[in-house]
């Protein structure tokens, strides 16, 4: 813990409470760097992050949800109520990136940011209480765990707890975040309106046959045979089912089955990630998945149809576009309008986009830089987020992240 309490580290800094939310944010970004914890399991990482809220005056509630905490930020006065959300869990990484501050946790690294997101939150926080004053409403900080497993935003939504919080404190108007990019330098950001995280699904088939001896086949029905038949099929989903403007993706990620070359098995297993954008468009995968394994399977004489199971997926995370338009309108005003760029949506997933669906209010999540500028080129072969040598450029990416996630809640502020 860090031995001097943040408040009175911006009261003895400069007069830019910035100046001083990003000397604390380096040190405690460095911290969670180095004590990275995996999906939930972030017990210290969440003790951490509590303490250092309450030391800026916060209202903190653990255990939400598992391991997410709940900070409450009061202004001056009533208004309208923002939520905040940044993740805290680790990725199951060993990390070769040879910092002073590397993860001291083996096996366990800090490769997908959230280390940043946590150190950004402390660092805003700290700016919008060091100026209570000139604000009036709410804000309702999510620390969330079990962002990697698609598990920690339906965990809280879930968590009663979560629920009378905001009956007390009131539903929020906009709901907002950030995730750090490896390929935007820092001192950028980027948003997009509409769609810029993809529904994620998972399927599973199961493909029945019956076993037997691998030099007489034809006494079997291969489900081998079966399942590859299956993954070449779902190739055509995407190019032959859906307009040719639509974006999605059908892989087969994992094809077991058999424990011996001259087995023929009795059952061979296909698992599958699903992503799309659009609600019809993802009804229309899943549709077809399912009928092109059964038919496939009905053409070989399977014994029976393939189960198929069809996980409990993520919905897209979608900015809203009015909200999108103003808070860009923010950013380019306190970053420079050639600092905010545009990208195009990806088909990863977030499931911060379970907040706005399950809460139902609108919801901008943005891309925030993280390379160093020295470093950054087009197409240049640097590490990427899930990287074991992934390194942000801290000081730059923290102050430009605090500077963001300010902007973005005072917009929302704004009756």
């Amino acid at each position: 813990m860090l031995s001097l309490s943040l408040s009175l580290m911006l009261a003895a800094a400069s007069a830019d409470p910035v100046d001083a939310a990003t000397k604390t944010a380096r040190a405690e970004y460095e911290w969670f760097h180095a004590h990275p914890e995996l999906s939930n399991k972030e017990v210290q990482t969440a003790k951490h992050l509590a303490h250092a809220l309450r030391g800026l005056g916060l209202e903190v509630h653990e255990g939400i949800g598992g391991t997410g905490i709940v900070a409450i930020l009061e202004g001056k006065g009533e208004g309208p109520t923002v939520l905040y959300r940044a993740d805290m869990d680790g990725l199951p990484v060993t990390e070769a990136t040879g910092l002073p501050y590397a993860s001291k946790n083996a096996g366990v690294m800090h490769a997908c940011g959230h280390d940043v997101h946590m150190a950004t939150a402390i660092g805003a926080l700290s700016v919008l209480a060091a100026t209570r004053d000139t604000w009036s409403g709410t804000v309702i900080f999510v620390g969330q765990p079990a962002e990697e497993l698609g598990a920690g935003a339906k965990a809280m939504v879930a968590d009663r707890a979560f629920g009378r919080l905001l009956k007390k404190h009131g539903k929020p108007t906009l709901a907002v975040a950030l995730h750090d990019a490896a390929d935007l330098p820092a001192g950028q950001v980027s948003l997009i309106e509409g769609a810029h995280h993809a529904n994620v699904d998972s399927v599973d088939i199961v493909v029945h046959g019956k076993g037997g001896h691998g030099a007489r086949p034809h006494e079997s029905i291969d489900p081998i045979v079966i399942g590859a038949e299956i993954v070449m099929a779902l190739q055509t989903i995407v190019s032959r089912r859906l307009r040719p403007d639509e974006k999605a993706v059908v892989t087969v990620g994992k094809f077991d089955g058999g424990t011996k070359r001259n087995i023929i098995p009795p059952s061979a297993t296909l698992m599958l990630t699903v992503r799309s954008y659009g609600p019809k468009t993802r009804k229309v995968l899943l549709t077809e998945i399912e009928r092109v394994a059964k038919n496939v399977a009905k053409a070989h004489r399977a014994p029976k149809p393939p189960t198929i199971v069809v996980g409990d997926g993520l919905p897209s995370c979608k900015n809203d576009p009015q909200w999108t338009r103003k808070v860009r309108a923010a950013f380019e005003k306190e970053l420079g309008a050639d600092k905010v760029k545009r990208h195009a949506p990806s088909l990863g997933g977030e499931d911060f986009g379970v907040f706005g669906t399950a809460l139902g209010v609108p919801a901008i999540m943005w891309k925030l830089g993280a390379v160093k500028p020295a470093r950054w080129k087009k197409g240049a072969d640097l590490p990427g987020l899930h990287s074991d040598r992934w390194a942000p450029d801290p000081d730059l990416t923290l102050r430009t992240g605090i500077r963001t996630v300010v902007a973005s809640i005072r917009t929302g502020l704004v009756q």
